[in-house]
């Protein structure tokens, strides 16, 4: 269980970046982009077939990496702009109750079966991302609109899970999934370069050193959190790490809002904050 674990401390290390960025004033898609090609070197330099070295543009799920690339590079912004706006806690339960979504899809293609349990588990998962959400009319920095990037984050996330399993299942074995990350990394990259680029000639906004090295900070806790991920669900079933791995991070990502960013959370938050951890273990349940 020592993988799950470093999974957990390392998703959790991953969003505080966040706030840090916003501490320190560092553009945050500019430290995405360079954490993304920290993520494509680290792939490499720990596989034991580096992308680099394949044709991999010639795979049957390549097409599929590109849209996966163009999800992972948005909605990691959009949980960093949540995690700014809205604070650590938010942003990690909107993410983490996407589970619904690949639920939901299994159900609806592949005829899987649902529980009464499950159904209700979704049902409080969507109330759960409302109530964590919901905040203080009287802080400055929150907009009427402001559920609007949980519910982003949220869809997103949901959507990259769905994506990974269908890739995973349609192509290719478990132990390649590193070579389709990697690429999906890769292109995250290519195209988070080609929007600084735009950004520069159109709004002549340059590429700060200062952001692209907290970007390659960023980008090591990132990438492990799911290579450890990976190595944990090497030993044990999927239906049982997802959702420990899931109330880890929703939980120790509260706890460190509480502790390193004095985050406040009202009643209502708390109370979405069980419900969601309520919502996890029904979906999950068999």
């Amino acid at each position: 269980m020592i993988f799950l674990i470093l999974s957990i401390f390392c998703s959790v290390i991953t969003v505080s970046f966040f706030k840090i960025f916003e501490r320190f004033k560092v553009d945050t898609f500019q430290a995405i982009v360079g954490n993304y090609f920290v993520c494509v070197i680290t792939g490499n330099l720990i596989s034991e077939k580096a992308i680099i070295n394949t044709e991999f543009w010639n795979e049957p799920w390549f097409p599929f990496t590109i849209l996966l690339g163009f999800l992972f590079i948005t909605i990691f912004y959009c949980i960093a702009e949540t995690t700014q706006k809205l604070g650590v806690s938010v942003s990690m339960v909107a993410a983490k109750l996407s589970v619904v979504i690949p639920v939901l899809f299994a159900v609806l293609f592949y005829q899987e079966q649902i529980s009464l349990i499950k159904i209700g588990g979704i049902t409080l998962s969507l109330l759960a991302v409302f109530l964590i959400s919901k905040k203080d009319k009287n802080t400055s920095s929150i907009t009427k609109n402001s559920w609007v990037l949980p519910l982003i984050v949220f869809a997103g996330s949901g959507v990259i899970d769905t994506l990974i399993k269908f890739i995973e299942s349609k192509f290719i074995p478990l132990s390649n999934a590193g070579n389709i990350l990697s690429t999906a990394f890769l292109v995250a990259y290519i195209l988070g370069m080609f929007f600084l680029a735009y950004q520069n000639i159109k709004h002549n906004k340059n590429i700060v050193t200062k952001n692209i090295l907290w970007g390659f900070a960023l980008g090591v806790p990132n990438y492990f959190s799911m290579f450890f991920l990976v190595k944990t669900l090497e030993n044990f079933n999927a239906s049982h790490i997802f959702p420990v791995n899931n109330i880890g991070i929703v939980a120790f990502s509260t706890l460190a809002s509480l502790l390193f960013f004095k985050e406040k959370l009202s009643k209502i938050n708390f109370s979405g904050l069980a419900l969601a951890i309520v919502s996890i273990i029904l979906i999950s349940l068999t």
